[in-house]
């Protein structure tokens, strides 16, 4: 029986955290790699007829799927430099044809450097990667490949190119505050994390006139201006219950951000060259940023020596729907289905939604009040 998609997910979700890692020699280690790599999709390469080192005119292909697809491995060292080794693997695909005897070459041809996927469909876009992405990515973009499965595969691109820029623009801010020893690693973990959670909320429109985006511009206008003050003033007023808001000035209309992630307001110096790769960041559409994948590739950037020091790890969210199913959706779905007046349905609205402030898990709080909402309106 085929696998689900989850199945799919979870199992390539441990793959990853598997292989994330692996820093060695491509011809060591490539074929446990792509052995393993089928089994997440429920594939048993013999059964399917895939072969390792198929000989091709003096030359062999890592794994050649006659029909489906041909992989070609190159050694972690090379995920930032595939497009050097593409000449090669489309060469591959183009003398894997055999006219005479009718063999077409395989739709799909997968460029593979362990930490780095690109995925090439030539035959219909020979000029550029149909995806490309990190290991880290793989679980939420498993569909890519789900040729691996015997399925026709889904090609996403966009919102997975934005959270990947958007993930190495906060993964190199904390690189630099690291070299130049700005904070500490808690210090500067909670800077790289109210900085992310503002950049989603202004953009969601929770934090009123961009005010994040605004105040990074005016610390990179004015450079004796301190981000460890500006900044710090937004991360505190964030962090403060209190009803009195600033009603004038930057920092009007800042809400109260309830959870705990403001609990201690990060108050770090940025240089103009750090603010402006802070703007850079803010600049992207932070709607489009898919969570899911952001902390699982923020998580694969830093490295694990790096997870260490920050105490950075990523909770798939497979993971994340074993906790949060039966200890909060499944009551609250209890409870909504069990509504019977409009009195009630008013109570369970108060209850859920914050007297002050808003949710930290902003995105979990909209689709749950977006679903009482809908069964209220026909409870009147």
């Amino acid at each position: 029986m085929p696998l689900s998609g989850e199945e799919i997910r979870a199992r390539l979700a441990l793959f990853a955290a598997h292989w994330t890692l692996y820093a060695g020699s491509e011809r060591s280690e490539a074929q446990t790699f792509l052995n393993e790599l089928l089994d997440c999709y429920g594939t048993d390469r013999r059964e399917v007829g895939a072969v390792f080192e198929a000989p091709q005119e003096g030359r062999f292909l890592d794994l050649l799927w006659p029909g489906v697809c041909i992989i070609e491995m190159k050694a972690p060292s090379q995920a930032g430099r595939l497009d050097r080794h593409r000449t090669q693997a489309l060469d591959y695909w183009r003398e894997s044809a055999d006219a005479p005897r009718g063999i077409p070459a395989p739709p799909f041809v997968v460029l593979c450097a362990f930490q780095r996927f690109e995925v090439w469909e030539p035959g219909r876009f020979p000029s550029e990667p149909r995806a490309s992405f990190e290991l880290v990515e793989l679980p939420d973009l498993y569909d890519a490949l789900l040729f691996l499965a015997g399925d026709e595969p889904v090609f996403v691109g966009g919102h997975a190119a934005v959270t990947s820029g958007a993930a190495r623009l906060v993964t190199e801010l904390n690189r630099r505050l690291g070299d130049r020893r700005c904070g500490g690693p808690d210090e500067r973990r909670d800077f790289a994390l109210q900085c992310v959670w503002s950049m989603f909320a202004e953009d969601l429109g929770q934090i009123p006139g961009h005010r994040f985006t605004r105040i990074v511009e005016e610390l990179i206008a004015i450079p004796r201006r301190s981000s460890a003050d500006e900044l710090g003033r937004l991360f505190e007023l964030l962090n403060d219950p209190s009803p009195q808001r600033p009603e004038h000035g930057l920092y009007a209309g800042v809400p109260y951000a309830n959870g705990g992630l403001f609990e201690h307001p990060a108050r770090l110096h940025l240089t103009v060259d750090e603010l402006e790769l802070l703007r850079e960041a803010a600049a992207f559409n932070w709607r489009e940023v898919q969570p899911q994948i952001f902390g699982s590739l923020l998580e694969g950037t830093l490295g694990h020596d790096k997870q260490w020091e920050l105490g950075a790890h990523y909770t798939h969210d497979a993971e994340l729907q074993k906790i949060v199913g039966p200890t909060i959706v499944r009551p609250w779905l209890e409870r909504i289905e069990n509504l019977s007046t409009h009195r009630e349905a008013e109570q369970a609205q108060t209850d859920l939604v914050p007297r002050q402030g808003i949710c930290r898990d902003s995105l979990f709080l909209t689709v749950a009040v977006g679903s009482c909402g809908a069964r209220f309106g026909s409870a009147r």
